[in-house]
């Protein structure tokens, strides 16, 4: 039973979480501002700096634990191939032509697909309020979606943008999925270390085949800011999320992260100057209204 302290202090946690994921889309919209970098760089200069952390979540995992399984090492191959390599890359990548706020909206479809996923594999049933939560998150992303075509100058931009956000929700789902069939037996804190060093392999060999060596070579700002997106947007927020998750479990704390697409929306109009309009506050409103049905039961 979570105390009155215990719930503040899991609240503020998850807060901080979701700020540190929200910042991820304006810091990299901020690095392809600075200099002529893409997608496979900037995340490879992410993972150099991050991995040793989540390497060091994996060893004090694994200390006192019995050893994995051939099956257990290559289920978590299989996740860090899905849920931080491919979400990864595609998220990157997207936001090389869609606004900051689009793409955390979009983002926020992989509860919708998960329910989905569980129907066909699991045969789990969905329910009548998720239904309803699908099409107020749809209709809010639709809106939002519809917005930014509107106001791009080259909507088949917005078009692939979202297209390749929509994908990296989709492998994110497949993680989610996968990782929640095996992550009381393995460990949360185990498994993410793992998870996330793995992915962290296939982002640099990727790296490794398409560009050469050189290309790390980059102005000292996109270090600063490749430095913050390893600190403030990948190893901060999972520890703060992991933490909230234990404080005050994770419905409550998916309802307190549902503020991340407002924190993006605010930050992309501070530091960005993207616009704020009527009708994506709207397609904002409905999406939240979407994730809360779900997460308030």
């Amino acid at each position: 039973m979570a105390t009155p302290r215990g719930i503040w202090l899991g609240s503020f946690f998850a807060a901080l979480g979701a700020l540190g994921f929200a910042a991820k889309a304006i810091l990299i919209k901020i690095a392809y501002q600075l200099a002529p970098i893409d997608s496979t760089t900037i995340l490879a200069l992410r993972v150099l700096l991050s991995v040793p952390a989540f390497l060091l979540m994996a060893w004090q995992g694994n200390r006192g634990n019995d050893a994995l399984t051939m099956r257990d090492r290559m289920i978590l191959v299989w996740l860090g191939f899905t849920g931080y390599y491919t979400a990864s890359f595609f998220d990157f990548w997207g936001l090389q032509y869609i606004s900051a706020a689009l793409e955390r909206l979009i983002l926020f479809t992989y509860p919708g697909i998960v329910l989905v996923l569980n129907a066909l594999w699991f045969k789990r049933k969905i329910r009548r309020y998720e239904y309803g939560a699908l099409a107020l998150s749809w209709l809010g992303i639709g809106l939002v979606f519809y917005n930014d075509i509107l106001l791009s100058p080259q909507p088949g931009m917005v078009w692939k943008g979202a297209g390749l956000v929509f994908l990296s929700s989709i492998t994110y789902a497949l993680y989610l999925v996968g990782s929640g069939r095996v992550i009381n037996r393995i460990g949360s804190v185990r498994l993410t270390g793992i998870v996330v060093s793995v992915a962290s392999g296939f982002i640099t060999a990727h790296f490794l085949l398409t560009h050469p060596v050189s290309d790390l070579k980059q102005p000292t700002q996109i270090y600063w800011v490749a430095g913050a997106l390893a600190i403030f947007s990948t190893i901060m927020p999972i520890f703060f999320t992991s933490e909230a998750i234990q404080r005050i479990g994770s419905n409550r704390t998916s309802i307190v992260a549902s503020i991340g697409p407002v924190f993006t929306i605010w930050l992309g109009h501070l530091f960005l100057n993207e616009p704020v309009t009527f009708t994506q506050l709207c397609g904002t409103a409905l999406v939240l209204a979407g994730v809360l049905l779900v997460a308030a039961h």
